[in-house]
C-alpha cells in the first residue's frame, strides 16, 4: 500500500440553504452551473460581487431539490451568510448558519482503499454521521470528509492512527500538493479586491456557459476581450517565509505584485504571489521586505482569450 495522508481542519463555514426557490437562487448566485442538479450532486465554485471579484469560494451539495449544503474551508460563514441574504428579494429561501464541523482530507493513490464508501467526481455519499466528496488538493486522488458528529470524527481519526500507511500530513506538505496542482486559496490569494480570471478559475470554478449570475458579464468580458494584466505565480525564497500579505517590488522601487502566502520548506521558503505581468515581460529581479525572490512559474496556465 501507498502511503496516504489524512489532513484534519474544520470547515470555516456550514451553510444549510433550504425553501422551494433554493436551486433558482443559487442558480443566480454561484459561478457554476447549478441547472438540473439532482440529489447527492456536488460542485466547487465561487461567490462574487456585482464587479465580478472574489468573495469566497466554496462546495455545493445537493441533498434535495429544495436543500443544499455549503461548504467553505477557508471563508467565514458570516462573510457567506450576508452575501447570500442581501440578494435575496421575494425568494422563498432559509439560509440557516450550523456549527462548523470537524473535517479530514485523505491524499493518496491508496485513498480510496480507507474509505468503506467512495463517491466519483462531482457527486457525494453519506457515510455513518459523515459526507464523503472528492477534494482538490492533489495531483493524486482526494477525498473529503465532513463529519456531523465529533465522536465520529474522533473514532475516525483513531481508526487511521491504527493503519499502517497512514500518515497525518503537515501543513506545509498540503501547501506543496496544492501549489504543485496549482489550486489558489480564497481568500488568501484571490480575494474580494480579485478577478477569477486572475487566479485562473476561468472554466474550473466558473461557468462559462450557464447564463446569467452575479458578476457573470464582468467575468464574460474579461475571458473574451483578453487575458489578464495580473496573474498568480508560484514563487520562492531563501532564510524565513515572509510575512503576508506584502507589496513587491522592482529595484527601482516599482510595485511589482503582492506575496500572498508563504510557508516554511527545509531550505528555505515557497509561496504565491499576485505579480503584474508587465514587470514579469521584462526580466525585472522582485524584492520582498527580507531581499530577493525567485519567480518559479505561473501558479495555473495563463489563458490568452484574445487568440
Amino acid at each position: 500500500m501507498h502511503t496516504v495522508q489524512a489532513y484534519y481542519y474544520s470547515l470555516g463555514a456550514r451553510l444549510l440553504v433550504t425553501g422551494e426557490d433554493a436551486s433558482d437562487f443559487l442558480q443566480s448566485q454561484f459561478s457554476q452551473d447549478l441547472r438540473n442538479f439532482e440529489t447527492g450532486q456536488c460542485t466547487y465554485g465561487l461567490w462574487l460581487d456585482v464587479k465580478g471579484k472574489v468573495i469566497a469560494d466554496s462546495w455545493v451539495l445537493c441533498e434535495d431539490i429544495e436543500r443544499f449544503w455549503i461548504f467553505s474551508e477557508h471563508c467565514s460563514a458570516n462573510t457567506l451568510q450576508d452575501k447570500l441574504e442581501r440578494h435575496i428579494i421575494a425568494d422563498d429561501v432559509c439560509i440557516e448558519v450550523c456549527p462548523s464541523a470537524p473535517a479530514c482530507s485523505v491524499i493518496g493513490v491508496d485513498a480510496t482503499t480507507l474509505l468503506e464508501i467512495s463517491p466519483k467526481h462531482g457527486t457525494f455519499v453519506r457515510g455513518q454521521d459523515c459526507i464523503i466528496f472528492c477534494g482538490r488538493r492533489s495531483l493524486v486522488p482526494s477525498y473529503e470528509i465532513v463529519f456531523e458528529d465529533t465522536n465520529a470524527f474522533d473514532t475516525f481519526e483513531e481508526h487511521l492512527q491504527n493503519t499502517k500507511g497512514v500518515l497525518p500530513a503537515k501543513d506545509s506538505w498540503i501547501q506543496q500538493q496544492r501549489i504543485a496542482a496549482g489550486i489558489p486559496l480564497v481568500p488568501q490569494e484571490i480575494g474580494t479586491a480579485d478577478l477569477p480570471g486572475e487566479g485562473g478559475f476561468i472554466e474550473d470554478a466558473v461557468s462559462l456557459t450557464k447564463g446569467c449570475y452575479l458578476g457573470q458579464e464582468v467575468v464574460a468580458r474579461m475571458h473574451n476581450l483578453g487575458k489578464a494584466r495580473r496573474s498568480l505565480y508560484r514563487v520562492q525564497g531563501s532564510g524565513k517565509a515572509p510575512e503576508c500579505p506584502q507589496v513587491l517590488s522592482t529595484e527601482a522601487g516599482k510595485v511589482a505584485g503582492e506575496l500572498r502566502s508563504a510557508f516554511n520548506l527545509a531550505d528555505g521558503w515557497q509561496g504565491v504571489a499576485l505579480m503584474k505581468l508587465l514587470h514579469l515581460q521584462t526580466n525585472t529581479s522582485i524584492f520582498t521586505q527580507l531581499g530577493a525572490l525567485e519567480i518559479m512559474r505561473p501558479l495555473r496556465d495563463i489563458i490568452d482569450a484574445s487568440k
